[in-house]
């Protein structure tokens, strides 16, 4: 009889510290009653998406965070800013509502490079489109009128700034509150790992 060897639905991410989730969660709490959408993030899972790896079977996880580990130590840390709202779908349909970035966005799109190149040497191929960094913030919209940037935008939101320090392997389990599980926490600039 074959064994059946579990898999785990993982991505990494950079984690958001609590200041900015609790501003991003104060934001959308106001939204709720005037936007329309079927799935609000929970707050607890709000994130910055460097690389979806999809289904991985458990026996190799432990390479994918050796492979991180090791791609965290050549990495400084570096500043961004969540600020402004925007959507991806039509403005008739938008499919998600995220938050957007400034700041050290060149180091940022350097650090997706470095983790999608390690982790093409374990099999998982970098996706075909330009990295777009955005932290997600609500999915599905149901209404009737139009959503564009503009009303969205019209007294723009500033969630804050952070220090970037670590990059983590996250674990998602569909149906739980919240979704998505820290499994390994890589930090730049440092040779230290966590394992959760």
């Amino acid at each position: 009889m074959e064994k059946i060897i579990e898999s785990w639905r993982i991505f990494i991410a950079i984690p958001l510290p609590e200041a900015i989730k609790q501003a991003l969660s104060q934001w959308t709490e106001k939204q709720k009653g005037a936007l329309e959408f079927v799935k609000w993030v929970n707050p607890a899972d709000y994130h910055i998406t460097v690389q979806f790896l999809g289904d991985v079977p458990r026996n190799r996880i432990d390479a994918i965070k050796q492979r991180l580990a090791e791609t965290a130590k050549g990495l400084n840390g570096f500043c961004l800013h969540a600020k402004e709202i925007g959507i991806f779908g039509r403005a008739s349909n938008p499919r998600v509502l995220w938050a957007g970035l400034d700041g050290e966005l060149d180091k940022l799109q350097s650090l997706q490079r470095s983790v999608a190149e390690a982790n093409r040497d374990l099999g998982f191929l970098p996706e075909d489109r330009p990295y777009n960094p955005h932290i997600t913030l609500a999915r599905k919209y149901k209404e009737e009128r139009k959503l564009g940037p503009e009303p969205l935008n019209a007294n723009p939101p500033d969630f804050g700034e952070w220090a970037v320090d670590a990059i983590v392997v996250y674990r998602t389990r569909m149906g739980k509150t919240p979704m998505y599980e820290e499994v390994f926490r890589a930090p730049l600039t440092s040779g230290q790992t966590v394992s959760q």
